[in-house]
């Protein structure tokens, strides 16, 4: 059921998602989905890329492994170009935190 629930990724939302390995695998999944969801709307949303460039990147905080591999996930889609706009250079809309 979360996993079908719409989210709104405004900073706060992000700042507040829970990427620990200590709960259902199923909330984890959900907010991992989440993460992702709003690390997309500040790439080629126009109210995510609004929301970026006033109040900068997004926090997203949570266990050091995960964040880890989060982490190495994005840089390779940014090393593959698919997370830019044709003809642009990426910058990153989310800031990796733990």
């Amino acid at each position: 059921p979360d996993l079908q629930m719409p989210f709104e990724p405004s900073h706060e939302n992000m700042a507040n998602l829970k990427l620990y390995p200590d709960q259902p695998v199923e909330v984890l999944a959900a907010d991992l989905r989440r993460a992702f969801s709003g690390i997309v709307a500040g790439n080629v949303k126009e109210v995510g890329i609004r929301a970026i460039e006033e109040f900068g990147p997004y926090k997203i905080n949570g266990d050091k492994e995960i964040m880890r591999r989060m982490d190495d996930l994005l840089q390779g889609f940014v090393a593959q170009h698919r997370m830019k706009l044709p003809g642009s250079a990426y910058i990153p809309c989310y800031e990796i935190c733990t």
